[in-house]
């Protein structure tokens, strides 16, 4: 069991709240998009599911567990970011598997957990290459396959293709789809692009000014909208 639940979660700097009391159920292996527009809240909250942030109120459970004050690398999550955050002069298995060298796990089973990672992105090939070697995509494939290697029971992206042009976008787009359905794992993917969130998403959470306007299926939330918001955004 891998699913997620976040109960009243709230999050404030300061004096300014910024996150308004979140109550959401995700589902074990369900892929799950937050979306709204720029300022909406839909990163800090996914870094409060990573624990990069702490919560001000609430609790967020994984897989039943509560880790709402559990340190992130306990967790059992990886997170993708928008940087691919690549170590230049390893190559792309020492990249991948240095999470795993750090955490003190043994050669071949790094080796192992790499060598199937790079399988599953097609990055067998490029295992000895250095990040400067890499296009774009490949980049990113290679910060995908640190997250995989881990082995994690939640993946979160947090707008992992903004840096690519447009063409490499719908690439990895299906690339990230056919990961989640070989994989079978619970993901959340931020991003504030409508287009990825409605062909990705098995569930869209639409979010503004820290509040969740309304959580469904792609197909509902185009054809029943809660409020002018929602259609707004999703109808563009």
């Amino acid at each position: 069991m891998s699913g997620l639940n976040l109960a009243k979660v709230k999050k404030s700097f300061g004096a300014v709240d910024v996150i308004h009391g979140v109550d959401l159920e995700i589902d074990d292996g369900e892929f799950t998009v937050f979306v709204g527009p720029s300022g909406c809240g839909k990163s800090t909250l996914l870094r409060l599911v990573a624990g990069l942030e702490d919560t001000t109120g609430g609790t967020i459970a994984i897989g039943g567990r509560d880790v709402t004050h559990v340190e992130p690398a306990e967790r059992g999550i990886a997170m993708v970011f928008q940087s691919y955050a690549l170590y230049p002069h390893m190559s792309v298995a020492e990249n991948m598997g240095f999470g795993l060298k750090m955490n003190g796990h043994p050669k071949a089973e790094i080796e192992r957990r790499v060598s199937k990672a790079a399988s599953i992105l097609h990055l067998d090939a490029l295992l000895e290459r250095k990040p400067k070697q890499l296009s774009g995509g490949q980049r990113q494939r290679v910060a995908i396959g640190r997250a995989i290697v881990r082995e994690p029971q939640v993946f979160l992206f947090d707008e992992p293709l903004s840096n690519l042009d447009a063409e490499l976008r719908v690439q990895m787009r299906l690339e990230i789809a056919k990961l989640h359905k070989e994989l079978g794992a619970t993901m959340i993917y931020v991003t504030h692009d409508q287009v990825e969130a409605m062909t990705l998403a098995d569930k869209i959470v639409v979010l503004r000014a820290g509040k969740i306007e309304q959580v469904g299926s792609p197909i509902g939330l185009y054809e029943d909208p809660d409020n002018m918001f929602v259609a707004g955004f999703i109808g563009s």
